[in-house]
């Protein structure tokens, strides 16, 4: 998708992804599923105390939606098809 990508490290909560491109910053983990609660607030968890200055992204192979106020949850197979996030 012509994104630069970076790790994050959140006080020792390692994201996945930073992407940065056309001035538009996301931050992204990536989970095969966080259908149970220990892997949601694993994978949720990573964003703790960061501000909402940057759009959050939770991608997994997951059915069921995910998204809460501040994280938006992406389908894999919906993700595969995205030009832009």
């Amino acid at each position: 998708m012509g994104y630069e990508l970076f790790l994050y490290d959140n006080n020792g909560k390692e994201i996945d992804f930073l992407a940065i491109k056309g001035g538009k910053e996301y931050l992204i983990q990536v989970a095969y599923s966080v259908a149970e609660n220990k892997a949601c607030e694993r994978e949720i968890g990573a964003f703790s105390s960061l501000d909402n200055s940057r759009a959050k992204v939770l991608i997994t192979n997951d059915e069921i939606d995910f998204s809460t106020s501040t994280v938006k949850h992406i389908k894999l197979k919906d993700f595969l098809l995205m030009d832009e996030l």
